[in-house]
């Protein structure tokens, strides 16, 4: 079932709360000062049961230009807008200024009311003030909208009124109850024995009695109480509901007004945001760069600056690509609208729709930037998603999932085309950008030559050492996933931890190989009692980086048997060390280091190391001091070879 609210707009004391009473029976003025004035100076809120009998949501704005703040706070979540006209006075500077906003909002439909008809001078008089008002809605979007002459005193026109309301939402698109929950707040207060509560619109998404929830930009986590929608306690509310939400645990002053209540890990609050801006032709001057605005989005309002990014002042009627430079945070999605208004006096002097909502601070006349803008305006609903992934390299579906705003179905359907079309790969939960993949592809082959270059005698080069070649926040599965598709290319080979060219073969020179003889025979000769990296490089001569280029190309072709960072074993001791190994756990269940030191004649220092080495290769578990026998086969250890 679908979701739907419905607003009023209009010049103050035009009739639009008493036309919302009579609709619902429900005085939307609940302040004493707007009992006492007559006017409304707060959001009112009703439920709407129309003739079909679906319930819809009511937001009565006030009409006095001094609240036009208020207005700007509720207007932006509806469905549905009657515009609200008193045929005794006709259209007003708020009547105006009321629609430029909806325009710039570009609400979804509306419906205009005619009111309090029961006080016009005759049928001729009604005429005259309906054309007056058609031709001010000429170039808007409500042109073409009905209009209905209504007495919310008489009742007169009600019921036809009900009736359009109802058949025009029954054909709007319903909003994403399957999306990332998302409602901004235009209400908060406490009540005793609950706390602290929320009211808004549900714009997006769904909200589950007992979930956690995130509160921004105060980036502070609440769990659900209690949820109402329409006065009733309901177990959920969804998208394109009003809800109210008891928070557990959150003090009132740090979720005001233009807050935003979300599922957690979708939203960001931001100081940038990156915009296509709309200045009204009734703005009375231009905009110059960096000039000071108030800024309201959704129920949020910053002061800020907007910085033109392709032109020094945008005149009124005109367009450009902006960048929204706030003093405090506001809380906004792609495709999010909002409203400018002059800093000094303030009147509405334009507004536009949010293209990227994480921008970093842009130079001003950047080609790059601008083209990217121009793909974002286009509206398709790939364009964000994939200028992420390409900004980042690769983001996880996960992460994709959580914050692109959509639902999961919606969203799945983006990636396919994206995949079908080449423009994205996949690794894993991983979605990378195809066209850097050749060019990363090419770093690693370039970094693998230099490597062989410079130390042509080493096997390989470590899988550590050259992904830092693509920088540290390349994600390890897609590092992996690269290395995969070079194998798979016949371009490189992988050795456990190494990583070579797959031409390389290590070629010692003559030199090199009189070199390793001598480590060889050091090291057979040494027993179980071998000297460390330190040592053998002052025995043969050599700085301790030259003798550990030879020492791993002795491992590389199982002479010696590295162990640690400090020693290395040969091989001829090490099967008979394996052999010992066999021997003790044919009559033992433990080992111990200090009988297996025994055992070899050897040190602990040295031992240990070789013990942890059994470990790895999972020859031997370690149980408090002890080892016991894990994966090897005693059936087939007398062979001595390494098998792990």
């Amino acid at each position: 079932m679908s979701h739907i609210i419905v607003g009023t707009a209009g010049h103050v004391d035009h009739g639009k709360t008493k036309l919302i009473q009579a609709l619902t029976g429900v005085d939307t003025d609940r302040l004493k000062e707007e009992k006492k004035r007559g006017i409304s100076i707060e959001l009112g809120f009703a439920p709407f049961r129309l003739p079909s009998g679906r319930l819809a949501g009511v937001v009565d704005v006030p009409g006095h230009e001094k609240f036009i703040h208020h207005m700007l706070a509720g207007i932006g979540g509806i469905d549905l807008v009657l515009l609200v006209v008193d045929v005794t006075e006709g259209v007003m500077p708020q009547t105006q200024e009321h629609l430029e906003i909806m325009d710039l909002l570009q609400i979804p439909r509306g419906i205009v009311v005619l009111t309090k008809i029961d006080l016009a001078e005759d049928e001729e008089w009604l005429d005259l003030v309906e054309e007056e008002v058609k031709e001010a809605l000429q170039g808007t979007f409500l042109a073409a909208a009905p209009i209905f002459r209504v007495s919310a005193y008489t009742g007169y026109g009600l019921k036809e009124l009900a009736q359009a309301i109802d058949e025009a939402t029954a054909q709007l698109t319903p909003r994403d109850a399957k999306a990332p929950f998302r409602l901004p707040v235009d209400r908060v207060f406490t009540m005793s024995g609950f706390g602290t509560i929320v009211t808004g619109t549900v714009v997006s998404g769904t909200v589950k009695l007992g979930t956690n929830v995130a509160v921004l930009p105060a980036d502070r986590t609440a769990r659900v109480r209690q949820i109402q929608v329409h006065g009733k306690q309901v177990e959920a509310a969804y998208a394109g509901q009003r809800a109210a939400i008891n928070l557990s645990g959150l003090e009132k002053e740090i979720i005001p007004r233009g807050s935003v209540v979300a599922t957690p890990g979708t939203l960001e609050a931001s100081y940038l945001l990156d915009a296509k801006l709309q200045l009204l032709q009734s703005s009375p001057w231009k905009l110059k760069n960096l000039a000071r605005v108030h800024v309201y989005l959704g129920t949020g309002h910053a002061v800020g600056r907007i910085a033109l990014l392709d032109r020094d002042e945008l005149e009124p009627g005109k367009s450009a690509f902006v960048q929204l430079r706030l003093e405090k945070k506001l809380v906004a999605q792609n495709s999010d609208r909002f409203i400018i208004r002059s800093f000094s006096p303030m009147t509405t002097i334009g507004g536009g729709v949010v293209l990227d909502a994480h921008p970093v601070k842009h130079k001003r006349f950047n080609r790059d930037v601008l083209e990217r803008l121009k793909e974002l305006e286009k509206g398709d609903p790939t364009a964000p998603i994939l200028q992420r992934i390409r900004r980042e390299g690769a983001v996880a579906q996960t992460v994709l999932r959580k914050e692109a705003g959509i639902s999961p179905e919606a969203l799945q359907k983006i990636l396919e085309r994206l995949l079908n079309e080449g423009k994205i790969k996949q690794a894993g939960d991983y979605l990378i950008n195809a066209f850097a993949v050749p060019e990363w592809q090419e770093k690693l082959l370039e970094a693998l030559t230099t490597f062989h270059q410079k130390s042509h005698l080493a096997v390989g080069m470590s899988r550590a050492e050259l992904k830092n070649v693509l920088g540290q926040e390349m994600p390890v599965n897609v590092y992996d996933w690269l290395l995969s598709g070079l194998v798979q290319m016949g371009r490189i080979k992988l050795y456990d931890d190494l990583v070579a060219l797959a031409g390389h073969v290590p070629a010692p020179t003559a030199k090199e190989s009189a070199l390793m003889e001598k480590l060889s025979r050091l090291y057979l000769q040494s027993g179980f009692k071998p000297p460390t990296f330190t040592e053998a490089a002052e025995k043969i001569g050599l700085t301790k980086k030259e003798t550990l280029e030879l020492i791993a190309y002795l491992v590389h072709t199982k002479v010696l048997v590295r162990l640690d960072e400090q020693f290395a074993l040969h091989m001829t001791h090490f099967q008979q060390a394996k052999k010992e190994l066999c021997r003790h756990f044919k009559e033992h269940k433990t080992l111990a280091a200090g009988e297996f030191r025994e055992k070899l004649g050897s040190t602990r220092k040295f031992v240990l190391p070789l013990l942890e080495t059994f470990d790895r290769l999972k020859w031997t578990r370690r149980m408090g001091s002890d080892r016991v026998l894990w994966r090897l086969d005693l059936n087939e250890c007398e062979e001595g070879e390494i098998d792990g």
